[in-house]
């Protein structure tokens, strides 16, 4: 076999994964043009009164709910929890009332356990939020409200482009209910929304430049077995998306901590063997400075480290990392549906370098019954 056809049969392993990373700006746009369904959305969230809101899922779909618990709690000011689907019905089930705002994510929308837990909440009078990327689903039809997410059909198992989109309309819903709470000013409002949908055309303007450099990266990457994820709020939940996403399409175990519970023991197993992956915030802030901290004492046990940052950053010390990967900068509150990125990518190559098909990673479906 030539080695043109090797590359061809490398290239065809996970080809819907590729495809539906480079659909993700399509998708993004068509999910913001949803701001006037959102909107009235809000108005009702806010009319309820409610004293809390959880965002419920399984897998990817917690890990959004999860990044952008944190823009809902800084903008919004009503206390806001992510759960797991599963447990939300035994810890939260016993507390609610219908002064609860329930936002169930599901991918497919047929997710048992998170059709369960809307049944609980549906009884004691939650209002009840479906964000899906089937409208015709269960969840959908359960809940007071659903939002699409406008993705069209996502064949490979991997979520990438659903998962990015329900980022976005966290985001959205966020924004829209903070402002029906007056809990947000016109100024900040304006900014994010701005920025918010320049983001696909950032995307698609990156994307093929990004996925040269990842594929060189890639094969420095593929034969490690074990990987520490690092990050520290929203990026946390990135890092536990990474680590979901190198588990199931690059059969790599990885393993998300926050940055300041890392050195709490886990740190021993940093040494010349391990892969680090740390996900740098921009700003100057508590959370930078202790990550880079942490990695100048991963940096001296001889551990490789990937920094996946912001193409904005000048101030990374080349000794503190040994590869880096820039992506798009942009606020705060909307870096994980950047940072994804590169870490969905690099599952894709190193899956492709190792013979894997990451479109059907084996013992997985596309919908979980459990």
């Amino acid at each position: 076999m030539s080695e043109n056809q090797r590359n061809g049969n490398q290239d065809n392993l996970g080809k819907y994964t590729q495809k539906e990373i480079f659909e993700i700006p399509i998708a993004l746009n068509k999910a913001t043009q949803q701001k006037d369904l959102i909107s009235a959305i809000a108005k009702d969230v806010i009319n309820r009164k409610p004293h809390h809101i959880y965002l419920i899922g399984s897998g990817s779909s917690y890990h959004a709910g999860f990044a952008m618990s944190y823009m809902f709690n800084r903008l919004i000011r009503i206390p806001t929890f992510t759960e797991f689907s599963m447990e939300f019905q035994y810890l939260i089930e016993p507390i609610l009332s219908e002064n609860n705002c329930i936002i169930a994510l599901s991918q497919s929308g047929e997710t048992k356990d998170t059709i369960n837990s809307i049944d609980l909440a549906k009884k004691v009078g939650c209002l009840t939020i479906a964000i899906t990327n089937n409208l015709e689903s269960n969840l959908a039809k359960k809940c007071d409200y659903y939002i699409d997410l406008k993705c069209k059909e996502e064949k490979s198992v991997l979520a990438t482009k659903t998962y990015v989109s329900e980022l976005a309309v966290l985001a959205m819903l966020c924004l829209e209910i903070a402002k029906e709470n007056k809990s947000i000013s016109n100024e900040e409002y304006n900014k994010i929304w701005v920025e918010l949908i320049r983001i696909p055309d950032r995307i698609y303007s990156v994307l093929p430049l990004l996925h040269e450099r990842i594929k060189i990266c890639a094969e420095k990457f593929k034969n490690i077995k074990f990987c520490f994820i690092l990050g520290s709020g929203p990026e946390y939940a990135t890092a536990m998306e990474a680590a979901l996403k190198l588990k199931e399409g690059a059969r790599i175990f990885g393993q998300a901590y926050s940055t300041a519970e890392f050195p709490h023991g886990p740190i021993t197993l940093a040494d010349s063997n391990t892969c680090i992956l740390a996900i740098i915030p921009y700003e100057d802030d508590k959370r930078k400075i202790k990550l880079l901290d942490l990695l100048k004492r991963i940096k001296e046990r001889e551990a490789t480290i990937l920094g996946i940052y912001e193409s904005v950053e000048k101030k990374i010390p080349p000794k503190q990392i040994d590869y880096g990967i820039e992506v798009p900068n942009t606020l705060k509150d909307l870096q994980p549906l950047i940072m994804i990125l590169a870490i969905q990518l690099l599952t894709l190559e190193i899956s492709r370098i190792n013979g894997i098909n990451c479109d059907t990673p084996k013992f997985l479906s596309k919908v979980s019954g459990i």
